[in-house]
């Protein structure tokens, strides 16, 4: 007889991961599940009543031990009500001056590095909408979500966000109707969207608090319009779209059914957040993780890039990039046989894919020498870094990079591979978050690390995008034209940036990476991408041995054995 926490996870566990049963044993992350879709599990489970945290969802062997964490949600838990966790703040703390976060402070507040970061989506919105209700449904959002009101302030070199309170910024200003047909070709509605993308990120101006502008494109009272949200990359991040969207469809159930729109609580704000960031920065346990990154950012091989290419400034004009698409037979492998049988994350996957690939590549180059290869890795950023914080639907930009070395062994097994670079991941402190509140946040360790080489390539593991679906406030087919343009592909720090992403296709979930490079694309980055992919597919094919699979040293908390230990303790089992 299962537990009503139980029943409840099962059912919001099935429902992220689009499985049609979830079972009490079964395990989040060997059913496809990642850090990001953790993060909606906690939102998720606190909006119906019970509270766990993303440490809860990632430590948990199933869904049965994940239930025997959670508590329901009572005023002392709700990260807002004053608790006396370090993380947990006072109701309202939200609003008045933030300092900046290490994120932001890479984009370069002084100078002109923020001009082109921007973000945007589409969603389908129900026929028959007016212009009133859509506005009202803005509003509600952005008098819940702080940081969507915040206004960059302060003279060069002194920058912050000053927020003020709900109900100081008006929805009807930052939204524009457009009248479209409602015969319109697709491709011209796409056309119409990304017209509606360009003049609405030519209005965002951080300096006059516009962090946020929304288009409404209606096609009349039968067919559904459309709604465009574009947002300043200072306040949202892929995460903060999936907290978003949702608040979409509440908000507008609520104005449309007459009822106050009631949005689930936000946590820890955007504003105690960046205050603990800056106290962490002075935390004696976080410096102590300086010598690690020095560690790090040294004896790495380089890319073999072109002149004009720099790893240290934001790339000026287009970027030039390349696709490759996974089928759906490799792909179920690398996201879930391959996480389950290693105790591993889909992340170190790809990340192990890519460091195989890099050593097949550097050889092909007649560059014999094995070295390490140094990424920028991507991450969202929402740690828990002090007691009480919960930011599990606070939005705002959190997602940050640090720097990882990857080696995956000279012409490993790519078993032995997986098991590498697991470790290696396993080994950065505390997920890295504590790499740019060092090289940001706090002066001496900046002046140490500013110094050293920097990741030219960065990766992001973007988790599962879905497709566009026929229903009211999903995202739509206009999206993929629109999704994180004048973002990171404009503002391009390293020499190449390479992307996963899972999506949903009538033959299952594919696998779609993307590499993103400083100008044209040369024909020697495409072959990385080919490698990549025959490094995935012999990942794939591994999955399917019958002795693939075993434990790491990370995963022996209670015991210390090395990996050729574990190993064979392994291999005495089998005989």
């Amino acid at each position: 007889m299962h537990t009503p926490a139980e029943e409840l996870l099962c059912r919001l566990v099935a429902d992220l991961v689009g499985r049609a049963r979830v079972d009490v044993d079964d395990r989040f992350f060997d059913l496809g599940g990642d850090s990001i879709t953790a993060m909606r599990l906690v939102s998720r489970a606190r909006e119906a009543g019970l509270v766990i945290t993303r440490r809860d969802v990632l430590r948990s062997q199933s869904v049965a031990e994940l239930a025997l964490t959670a508590r329901e949600v009572t005023p002392s838990a709700s990260a807002d009500s004053g608790s006396g966790d370090v993380g947990a703040g006072q109701a309202g703390d939200g609003v008045g001056r933030a300092p900046l976060t290490p994120v932001m402070r890479a984009f370069d507040v002084d100078g002109a590095g923020t001009d082109s970061l921007r973000q945007s989506v589409v969603v389908r919105v129900p026929a028959g909408a007016a212009l009133p209700q859509l506005s009202a449904v803005v509003q509600a959002l952005l008098d819940h979500h702080d940081v969507l009101r915040a206004r960059l302030a302060g003279p060069a070199g002194e920058r912050h966000l000053e927020i003020p309170a709900p109900g100081s910024v008006d929805a009807d200003a930052r939204i524009e109707r457009v009248t479209v047909s409602p015969d319109i070709a697709s491709e011209d509605l796409t056309s119409a969207v990304a017209e509606g993308v360009r003049r609405a990120q030519g209005l965002l101006d951080p300096a006059a608090g516009v962090m946020i502008r929304a288009v409404w494109f209606d096609s009349g009272p039968v067919v559904p319009g459309r709604l465009l949200l574009v947002a300043h990359g200072l306040v949202v991040d892929g995460a903060s779209w999936r907290i978003l969207l949702p608040d979409l469809t509440t908000a507008w159930d609520a104005v449309t059914q007459g009822r106050p729109v009631d949005l689930a609580p936000t946590g820890t704000s955007f504003r105690r957040w960046s205050q603990l960031l800056d106290e962490e920065a002075q935390n004696p346990a976080r410096v102590k993780e300086l010598p690690y990154w020095v560690r790090v950012l040294q004896d790495y091989a380089p890319l073999p890039t072109r002149p004009e290419s720099s790893a240290h400034r934001a790339t000026p004009g287009p970027a030039g990039s390349a696709t490759w698409t996974v089928s759906a037979a490799m792909t179920a492998p690398l996201l879930t046989s391959l996480p389950s049988l290693y105790s591993c994350g889909v992340e170190d996957v790809l990340l192990t894919g890519l460091a195989l690939a890099f050593a097949r590549w550097r050889r092909a180059q007649s560059l014999v020498e094995h070295q390490p290869l140094l990424v920028g890795l991507e991450g969202h950023g929402r740690h828990e870094i002090a007691a009480g914080v919960d930011v599990s639907r606070t939005v705002g930009r959190f997602a940050g990079v640090h720097p990882i070395r990857l080696d995956a062994g000279a012409d490993t097994p790519v078993g032995t591979a997986l098991k590498r670079v697991k470790e290696q991941l396993r080994s950065v402190p505390d997920s890295g978050v504590g790499y740019g509140i060092l090289r940001h946040l706090n002066p001496h360790a900046g002046q140490r690390l500013v110094k050293l080489p920097q990741p030219q390539i960065a990766f992001h593991y973007l988790g599962s995008s879905g497709t566009p679906q026929d229903a009211d406030w999903a995202m739509t087919a206009e999206n993929a034209t629109v999704e994180g343009a004048g973002d990171e592909r404009q503002l391009l720090r390293h020499t190449m940036r390479l992307a996963a992403a899972a999506q949903d296709h009538a033959d299952g979930t594919r696998l779609t990476l993307t590499c993103t490079w400083a100008g044209e694309l040369p024909a020697d980055v495409r072959a990385l991408g080919d490698a990549w992919i025959a490094a995935l597919a012999a990942l794939a094919e591994h999955a399917e041995d019958p002795h693939a699979g075993g434990r790491t040293p990370s995963d022996l908390s209670l015991v210390s054995l090395d990996q050729s230990e574990i190993d064979d303790i392994a291999q005495q089992l089998r005989l």
